[in-house]
Order: C-alpha cells, then structure tokens, then sequence
C-alpha cells in the first residue's frame, strides 16, 4: 500500500471541510425552508379562517340589526344598537390588547419551539 504524501491528505482533507460546510448550509436553509412554510400555511389557514368568520359575523350583525329593528319599530334603531355593541367590543378589545398580543407571541412561539423539537427528536 503506497503511502499519500501530506499535501495530498491535507488537499483532501480541505475538500471534505468544504464539502461539510456546504451540505451543513444547505440542510440549515432547507430547515429554514421548512420552518418559513409551516408557519406560512398556518397564517394563511388563520386568514381565510378569519374571513369567513368575519363574514358570518357580519351576517349575523345584520340579522340582529333587522330583527332588534323589528322588535323596536325602527329599522335605524336595531342597527343603532348593534353598532353601539359593535363598538362597545371593539373599546374594550382596544383595552386589553396587550394581554391578547402577548397571548398570541406566546403561540407563535410555541408553535415555533414544537417545530424544533419535532426536529431534534428527528435526526
């Protein structure tokens, strides 16, 4: 068996480092990747979530507005007072927005740590 001389092992060793650090690149954008659209599908599951609640909400609105108007004998007033409620919620969401971002960081968060430990348990 012929022996390689130092150069040599030292060329292929470089090589195999540079090899190493390109394959360890690649497999951190690919998880990267990874992690950016699972979170994109669950955003955008969120969304049209959010729209067709939004939707049914609105409808439902209405169907209160027309049948308080009903009730009252006055179309202006149902909807008067289902604006005014509307706007009580939206007060008092704008009082408590802190607790509700905080609350949904804390989800994203979470989301995002249960990816990784999906991972880890993985390789």
């Amino acid at each position: 068996m012929e022996e390689k001389k130092v150069s040599t092992l030292f060329e292929e060793m470089r090589d195999d480092v540079g090899k190493f650090i390109k394959s360890t690149l690649e497999l951190g954008k690919l998880e990267a990747f990874e992690k950016l659209s699972l979170g994109s599908s669950a955003f955008l599951y969120g969304l049209i979530l959010a729209g067709a609640g939004t939707i049914a909400l609105l409808f439902l609105l209405v169907s209160a507005g027309i049948y308080l108007g009903e009730l009252l004998g006055s179309l202006w007033m149902g909807f008067g007072i289902v604006a005014a409620f509307t706007l009580l919620v939206v007060f008092i969401l704008l009082l408590v927005r802190k607790p509700i971002q905080r609350s949904f960081t804390n989800s994203i968060v979470r989301f995002l740590l249960k990816q990784d430990d999906k991972d880890d348990k993985n390789q």
